[in-house]
């Protein structure tokens, strides 16, 4: 008799204080693989002395376990502990987010010696991300072993098919031939599933579909996809260029760091903590949670209007560019993440008085349930020329389905 075929999947996320996790169960029908999760959870406050704690869910609610947590090992000790039994041991693949694959990677990789070495040689241009991924996938295989196959999906793949002029910076053509400097991009894992979903609603393969997709949390990008494809996106190098964020400043004149050094007396490390942790909503208004911004934009707050407008103009100036990246040929501007999924201003502000171009809010269709969508939902005006949705990320669901189809060798079924 055969072994039995597991039907488990286990996704890790894991960064420099956290790990995110998430169980999914594999079953068929009507053909097709289906995809159900089963528990979802995130260990936090790794290696703090007082914040230490485990969210986990299961159908049959959230539970909040606080623990000493001193490093990633303990953490994933204690979650395999969460998990009943049965599902530790019908395991059959772990698939893990990886933020940086550099140019070696425009697909989900099994991960063996030399997908380890790409990822370590990538971690200089994503050092607060890399190696937290690496220790995951280390502590993976300590727990599970090797009869257990590991695969990293990467942020950066999707954006792998951008065309040189989008990705270059101009800079001496030897920083990009020597080491690699250039526009990379990220969030690929949910512009993939995002895309694959508007597709899905749209009624047509993904390969004849162009969207302009706008995943906006605390870390915030566009994206213009075109016939499936990423042909443009905001972040650069790092996560820090493009769109206004909670913390990042995005787009600003490359001199500013210059004068930040020359003639105020900062460091290069105090410039990076600025730049990174100091700006975007957190610089301009003192806070970096989105909600007080919307909360006190609504309440008429001059300051908090003002970050708002910074933030929409920014948004806004990069919807018109991929118009144009797109050839005016654009089929959905979509929606995703945090803000993108919750705030019926943000969407509003974004497409203000933009019918000439295509866009038309549906304010009825906008603000329905408060104006925070867990399901795929089209807010535009009947008859509007270029559809609008709110499209939910999965990307654990989208790691674990690319995982799958890798490991199974098999087409998606979309």
């Amino acid at each position: 008799m055969g072994a039995v075929k597991k039907s488990m999947q286990l996704v890790l996320n894991a960064g420099s204080s956290s790990v995110k996790y998430a169980v999914y169960s594999l079953s068929g029908l009507a053909g097709k693989p289906v995809w159900n999760c089963l528990v979802e959870g995130l260990a936090e406050g790794i290696g703090t002395s007082n914040q230490c704690r485990i969210k986990h869910e299961t159908e049959n609610g959230k539970e909040v376990h606080k623990t000493d947590l001193p490093d990633h090992r303990t953490a994933m000790k204690q979650i395999m502990q969460l998990l009943p039994n049965s599902y530790v041991e019908d395991i059959s693949s772990i698939g893990h987010r990886v933020v940086h694959g550099g140019e070696s990677f425009s697909d989900a990789a099994v991960i063996d010696a030399t997908v380890v070495e790409h990822i370590k040689q990538a971690a200089a241009l994503a050092p607060l991300h890399n190696p937290w991924n690496l220790l995951g996938i280390e502590v993976s295989a300590e727990l599970f072993g090797a009869s257990v196959p590991q695969v990293a999906v990467f942020d950066t793949a999707f954006h792998q098919t951008l065309p040189k002029h989008a990705f270059l910076y101009a800079l001496p053509m030897e920083f990009y031939e020597k080491h690699r400097i250039r526009r990379y991009g990220f969030h690929g894992t949910s512009y993939k599933y995002v895309s694959e979903e508007t597709a899905r609603m749209l009624q047509k393969p993904p390969n004849e579909v162009n969207m302009i997709a706008c995943h906006i949390g605390n870390g915030a990008s566009m994206c213009a996809i075109q016939g499936g494809k990423s042909i443009d996106t905001t972040m650069g190098l790092t996560p820090l260029e493009g769109l206004v964020m909670g913390t990042r400043c995005g787009d600003i004149d490359p001199a500013v760091p210059l004068h930040l050094m020359t003639n105020l007396g900062y460091t290069a490390e105090e410039v990076n903590t600025v730049l990174n942790k100091k700006s975007g909503f957190l610089g301009l208004c003192g806070t970096m949670d989105d909600r007080e911004v919307e909360d006190g934009t609504l309440a008429g707050d001059s300051l908090m209007t003002l970050t708002k407008q910074v933030q929409i103009h920014r948004m806004r100036r990069y919807l018109g560019a991929y118009m144009v990246a797109l050839s005016g040929q654009v089929d959905a501007l979509v929606f995703t993440a945090g803000l993108g999924e919750k705030s019926h201003l943000l969407r509003t502000l974004v497409c203000q008085d933009l019918a000439a171009l295509g866009f038309e809010v549906d304010e009825e269709k906008n603000k329905a349930k408060g104006g925070r969508f867990s399901e795929n939902t089209p807010i535009h005006k009947e008859g509007s020329k270029i559809q609008i949705w709110v499209v939910p990320t999965a990307e654990e669901l989208s790691i674990a389905q690319q995982t799958y189809w890798l490991l199974e060798q098999a087409e998606p079924v979309l």
